[in-house]
């Protein structure tokens, strides 16, 4: 047989004290083993019930903490804290129970998902489940939120849950993306891991625009495919300084040299001959010129230049 106990060396008298239980608690197993490994840290089962606790001369009154597949149990004084500011093991402290005792068993629903909020919402979203409250969704997270969140909801697979409010945090990258093939949870994810890896480089978002808008991709997968080939397209800000980029790529020229030529060469009409040549096309966002391979003279409507 083994009992778990805590044994004190050389005690000479028993020194315990009358202890009081106000309120019994049931925990999941892991949530119970988690408690017992960092008593002092805040929990919200102390913090929600630590005013059910009464006060008075006759004895200490408590919490009783216990493990829903086990027979242990923590006695539980927080003192008004938020943690287990006094705690005793008590072992096989289920079998004190009386019949009279109700067990508060709320904290064996899974607890809320927690996010880190140090990272950039890309995108959000409603998930709607019968018989459960709606949760939004921030995104991109990890595999291991993703599966929480399905526990959190008690669902197999997010196709069990309906999909609301969708909002991009750049409005006009979700405005130009369309969802006809019904993306997943774990498409939306991905996309929004890949505009994280753009988020904060210099011009790329409205690259992306102008991509979304010229292409104008039918599903959410395509779209993923075009922000993985973000360096297939190139977003033209000025005629002037495309003429140079491209003199300067034909004649294999440095930039020292495109200086010289400086008052010498029109550079900017230069450049419109190079965009039309280029099939460089016109869209919301700027003038947009795919590389390869290039647009053809028509494109879904854009205009050439």
């Amino acid at each position: 047989m083994i009992i778990r106990a805590e044994l004190k060396r050389k005690q000479s008298e028993y020194e315990g004290e009358a202890c009081a239980v106000d309120k019994v608690i049931e925990l999941p197993a892991q949530r119970f083993q988690q408690f017992s490994r960092a008593l002092l840290a805040d929990y919200d089962f102390i913090t929600e019930n630590k005013n059910a606790i009464r006060h008075d001369g006759d004895a200490r009154h408590c919490l009783l903490i216990l493990d829903v597949d086990g027979t242990d149990g923590f006695l539980v004084d927080p003192q008004g804290h938020n943690y287990a500011r006094y705690s005793a093991f008590v072992p096989n402290a289920r079998s004190l129970l009386t019949p009279d005792m109700a067990i508060d068993r709320s904290y064996l629903s899974p607890a809320e998902p927690w996010r880190n909020e140090n990272r950039d919402e890309i995108l959000r979203m409603t998930l709607r489940v019968e018989g459960k409250l709606d949760y939004t969704l921030v995104l991109p997270v990890d595999e291991e939120y993703l599966d929480a969140v399905k526990n959190y909801l008690d669902i197999d697979v997010f196709a069990d849950a309906m999909l609301c409010d969708i909002r991009f945090k750049v409005p006009y990258i979700g405005e130009l993306i369309r969802d006809t093939d019904c993306p997943a949870v774990e498409d939306y994810n991905d996309f929004a891991e890949a505009l994280e890896d753009i988020w904060q480089q210099d011009g790329l978002l409205l690259t992306y625009a102008a991509v979304l808008d010229a292409e104008k991709p039918e599903t959410l997968h395509r779209a993923l495919e075009l922000l993985q080939d973000l360096d297939n397209y190139q977003r033209i800000v000025d005629t002037y300084g495309y003429g140079q980029q491209r003199l300067q790529e034909r004649l294999g020229l440095d930039g020292e040299s495109i200086a010289e030529l400086e008052g010498y060469m029109d550079f900017k009409r230069y450049g419109a001959d190079c965009m039309e040549h280029d099939g460089v096309v016109e869209t919301k966002f700027g003038r947009l010129r795919r590389l390869d391979p290039p647009f053809p003279e028509q494109t879904q409507g854009q205009q050439m230049i």
